[in-house]
């Protein structure tokens, strides 16, 4: 379980030209530290599931935050760390505020993850989305943490003014060489009250559509499960405040985006596995693990609709196993497994290692 508490922009020391905390979480104020106490209770007395309890620090940066403010955010946690409810902590931060010292003094509070709003590692697109720190920033901080080792959480963004796909994969290279623990991966919205929007309106900023944010976010994806790093959210996370109207302005925005591009990469495979098969069938069943179902059928049968017509089938099925049989890290198995009818081509489909990872 994770117990979250919003802080927007507290220790922004910038105003990113995408920044709108406060629509985009629903939220003006940051959470007061007289609260968390009873917040945390809330949560706990509502806990279906076992397993670890994280509290964590979002929306801000927090190691930017006075001194003060910080020990008073994190003292108010350590009675349920020390009875046992709570087992850690995690916050987001900016790269250039990261320090041996800044580092230590969390840990003795028992911070375990950090996460850094790198968004890209090419600095002519970090300097035009306002983000005032360069990419050596980013590998500085992810070097210190890994010396103290500390969980790394590092967030990338798709589709900022000046970036291209070109530039965008490179990031995608240049954080894989990194190896942090997990990704967060975002297309990038036009939030209402923005500079973004300003830009947007004035006709200066174009957003990526969300057919190639898509394929942008699914090759990048795939590049991160060949490197064994989680990617624990692919999207912006939707909230009632998001989806009001007005707020998003312009952008790739769908609220199961995640569920689109793994889609994509199934059918991708499904594809894949139709044209090297020699089997003469007009029936093909993928069997797919039984969380990944409806990706491999696709949005609104999608995928299924695109097979039959692609390859003139009459059906088209998916099917669920517990478990694949091979369990290396090839995206795909082929092969015919007992088919109960003739004129069935059987396959066994699965994405790669750390595709799905929860949040």
């Amino acid at each position: 379980m994770i117990i979250p508490f919003f802080i927007p922009h507290s220790g922004c020391r910038h105003q990113c030209i995408f920044c709108n905390q406060n629509r985009i979480i629903g939220q003006a104020k940051s959470s007061g530290q007289t609260s968390i106490p009873d917040t945390i209770k809330k949560y706990l007395s509502t806990r279906k599931k076992n397993g670890p309890v994280y509290v964590a620090f979002y929306g801000g940066s927090f190691t930017a935050l006075p001194c003060e403010d910080q020990d008073a955010y994190l003292k108010a946690v350590q009675p349920f760390i020390h009875a046992g409810a709570v087992q850690g902590i995690s916050l987001s931060t900016r790269p250039d505020c990261i320090t041996r010292s800044g580092v230590r003094f969390l840990q003795q509070h028992h911070v375990c993850t950090i996460e850094l709003g790198v968004q890209s590692m090419d600095d002519s697109v970090l300097l035009l989305a306002g983000r005032g720190h360069t990419a050596v920033d980013t590998i500085d901080s992810v070097k210190i943490l890994k010396e103290l080792n500390m969980s790394i959480g590092l967030q990338v963004m798709l589709g900022l003014p000046g970036d291209s796909p070109e530039r965008f994969l490179k990031t995608i290279d240049l954080i894989i060489a990194l190896k942090p623990d997990f990704v967060r991966l975002y297309p990038l919205l036009v939030i209402k009250d923005t500079i973004l929007e300003q830009l947007y309106n004035d006709g200066k900023y174009r957003p990526a559509s969300l057919v190639d944010a898509v394929r942008m976010c699914k090759t990048a994806l795939i590049r991160f499960q060949r490197a064994e790093i989680n990617v624990s959210r692919v999207g912006i996370q939707p909230t009632e405040e998001l989806e009001e109207p007005g707020t998003i302005v312009a952008g790739p925005y769908h609220p199961a985006f995640r569920q689109l591009v793994e889609s994509s990469i199934f059918l991708d495979k499904m594809r894949s596995a139709l044209q090297e098969t020699r089997e003469n069938s007009d029936t093909a069943v993928f069997w797919v693990e039984s969380h990944h179902v409806s990706a491999a059928i696709g949005q609104h049968r999608s995928n299924i609709a695109t097979l039959k017509k692609e390859f003139a089938l009459r059906t088209v099925q998916i099917k669920q196993i517990i478990k694949c049989r091979n369990q290396d890290e090839t995206m795909f198995h082929g092969g015919e497994i007992n088919a109960e009818k003739k004129n069935q081509a059987h396959f066994i489909l699965k994405l790669e290692k750390n595709c799905s990872a929860p949040d």
